[in-house]
């Protein structure tokens, strides 16, 4: 005679407990594959709009080959694949600031709005320290916090 087999209502439990923890590590793995992907947009962002202020203001230097301060934003900023949004930089002012935004590669975020990322940088041409006047030519001299 055979056994009867016995039904237990944990039958069947794991035929649908894998799949959803299957989808939701899934689900979470991409999400924390975009935020790093997000981050890493925004490194690049800001470094790219550093690199595309410190161009712009160079065009003022006496002696460069360089063109306008926006021309020389907008081709390191085009050199790194990025986009010049704003370049507050005009010739022979010594200053630049710049926003510069690049795209965010990703499934989730990108869908969700957030397919660019900006970053601000500003720059300031200072003469070297020995035509700069006043006090910074004689750092050496300054009292410190260790000087009684």
């Amino acid at each position: 005679m055979r056994p009867t087999r016995r039904w237990n209502e944990q039958d069947g439990a794991a035929s649908l407990t894998f799949p959803l923890l299957l989808w939701v590590t899934s689900l979470v793995a991409i999400v924390t594959v975009d935020i790093g992907a997000y981050l890493v947009a925004a490194q690049r962002a800001q470094a790219l709009a550093d690199a595309a202020a410190l161009a712009a203001v160079s065009a003022d230097v006496v002696g460069a080959q360089a063109g306008t301060p926006v021309r020389e934003a907008d081709r390191v900023t085009q050199a790194g694949d990025g986009w010049l949004e704003v370049c507050e930089c005009r010739s022979d002012s010594e200053r630049a600031t710049v926003t510069v935004s690049v795209r965010v590669p990703g499934l989730v975020l990108p869908t969700l709005g957030a397919s660019r990322v900006a970053a601000d940088a500003s720059a300031i041409l200072a003469p070297p320290d020995d035509l700069a006047p006043g006090p910074t030519r004689d750092r050496a001299r300054w009292p410190t916090t260790a000087d009684p």
